[in-house]
């Protein structure tokens, strides 16, 4: 008797161990190529076989965002049947490429899966112009339609990272062209796929920059290269000496720009086409100064200078010419920047001002 129980229990044991969960996945990806965010959620079923010799029951599925939302059968899947898992990926106010998950969670002890959906949504107008508001032609977007660079030390490289957005259904390759000699770019990728972004790497480099103070140009922003589109980026930096390697005694015995005044005032213009006025600067320092630059961005103002070099005690005239045909208004408020090697005052104003 003792025998036949040790036999019986022994079959139990072997049944138990052969009988076992699992299930095969006729496949854990799935992407969705690109499409319109206009078009709505997009849907996919991820499909599986109880390849086991018992039951299997899906325990749970939980996303890894909001966005993406799982259904799936509650009964059980008896072995040799087939059940899917529905994923679903709402697109609305997400443009660009997107990768996310649904963990899945099975009975019988068998590894939780990932199940991956992905794509790429070509965002409509409502979300693009918040994040990349600038239309460069039909297809191409810029998150800003201007690059400042900011102040940069003479012989310095600053680089500014422009985004772009790729608005189309087709790959495109958005090109920089007329760039000045100081300015280099780089596109990365070179080729954007339907609704991706990329990106404008902008190099300034003012060891090949001939201007101090303000510089600004425009360079053009085509969407491909064979468009008929370019659209004007004004670029601007504020190009400044570095005075960091100087010594102290260097710093005392520099030279000094001192103004002989630091505005003109015209009074009533009077009807008058031209009004010219000038200023003496004096090098009141102990070394020589270099006249960097001296110029006005105001419109109608034309500016010049007798000499750029300057021994100590020495004076130079600046002289400021207003086409008052180019005034804006009624009034002439404009500015004069005087650029220096003077560590103490390396940029002064000299204000214009009148009335007509």
């Amino acid at each position: 008797m003792k025998h036949i129980f040790a036999l019986l229990t022994l079959a139990t044991v072997c049944l138990t161990a052969y009988c076992r969960a699992d299930v095969r996945w006729l496949e854990t990806r799935h992407n969705f190529g690109a499409f319109d965010e206009d078009f709505g959620p997009a849907t996919t079923e991820f499909k599986f076989v109880n390849t086991g010799d018992e039951p299997v029951s899906i325990l749970g599925a939980h996303a890894s965002c909001g966005c993406t939302t799982p259904k799936y059968p509650r009964e059980a899947i008896a072995p040799g049947d087939t059940a899917s898992i529905t994923v679903t990926y709402d697109p609305a106010g997400r443009p660009g490429r997107f990768t996310k998950y649904v963990g899945v969670e099975l009975s019988g002890d068998l590894p939780r899966i990932k199940l991956y959906v992905s794509g790429t949504v070509v965002g409509n107008e409502r979300s693009i112009e918040g994040r990349f508001p600038v239309k460069a032609d039909s297809k191409f977007s810029l998150a800003r339609g201007a690059v400042m660079f900011g102040p940069i030390g003479k012989g310095a490289m600053r680089t500014y990272n422009l985004q772009g957005y790729n608005r189309s259904t087709d790959t495109i390759r958005p090109q920089l062209v007329d760039m000045p000699g100081y300015i280099k770019a780089d596109v990365v990728p070179a080729a954007v796929p339907p609704g991706e972004q990329m990106t404008f790497i902008l190099y300034f480099n003012t060891s090949y920059c001939p201007l101090y103070g303000l510089v600004a140009d425009t360079l053009g922003v085509k969407g491909n290269p064979e468009s008929d589109i370019t659209y004007p980026l004004p670029v601007t930096a504020m190009v400044e000496e570095d005075f960091t390697k100087l010594t102290p005694r260097q710093l005392e015995k520099s030279g000094i720009a001192t103004l002989s005044g630091n505005s003109v005032d015209f009074g009533r213009i009077n009807g008058r086409k031209s009004l010219s006025g000038s200023v003496t600067l004096r090098n009141t320092g102990q070394s020589e100064l270099v006249v960097r630059r001296v110029y006005s961005s105001d419109p109608g103002i034309s500016v010049s200078i007798d000499k750029t070099k300057l021994k100590p005690g020495k004076e130079a005239v600046i002289t400021a010419t207003v086409d008052t045909a180019q005034l804006p208004g009624a009034l002439l408020n404009a500015r004069v920047a005087v650029i220096t090697n003077d560590p103490g005052h390396p940029t002064q104003i000299i204000r214009l001002v009148g009335e007509k």
